[in-house]
């Protein structure tokens, strides 16, 4: 949950002087629906190297 909502908070922020200051409401939505996922896949993606290292 938490990786979503850091996700949302830097595309909010990234986002809007990147793209809305520029008019570009499209690339301000597709980084609110990148941003979090990228961020839990790499969390999760991190957390099965961690548990096949354990074994």
């Amino acid at each position: 949950m938490e990786a979503i909502l850091v996700g949302l908070a830097i595309a909010i922020v990234w986002g809007y002087f990147a793209d809305l200051r520029n008019g570009e409401i499209g690339w301000f939505i597709g980084r609110l629906i990148f941003m979090p996922l990228f961020l839990l896949f790499t969390r999760n993606l991190s957390r099965l190297a961690d548990s096949k290292g354990e074994k």
